[in-house]
């Protein structure tokens, strides 16, 4: 898991992302495909946060500028702007 300086870092570079994307968020059905994925993960810990980035994986699977932070990524995002556009280790301090 990454250090604290650079979960802070991530997750503002994360936050103007998903402000950017007038902080919207992925549908129902989205999400749930995502946690899903996420809940099935080697990397999901019991605290409900990636072992990867160490993001709470309940609010980052939400945004739809979030990628996973596997490689490859078990889910990309939604926003149509490709990995230009893409959260791709953001932690979302939550």
């Amino acid at each position: 898991m990454k250090g604290l300086a650079k979960m802070v870092w991530d997750f503002a570079e994360a936050l103007k992302k998903h402000g950017n994307d007038g902080f919207k968020a992925v549908t129902v059905a989205q999400y749930a495909d995502r946690m899903s994925k996420c809940t099935s993960c080697e990397h999901f810990t019991e605290r409900q946060s990636c072992g990867l980035c160490g993001c709470r994986m309940p609010v980052k699977a939400r945004w739809r500028t979030s990628i996973c932070a596997d490689n490859p990524p078990r889910w990309v995002n939604t926003n149509g702007k490709g990995k230009e556009g893409a959260n791709t280790d953001s932690s979302d301090g939550v």
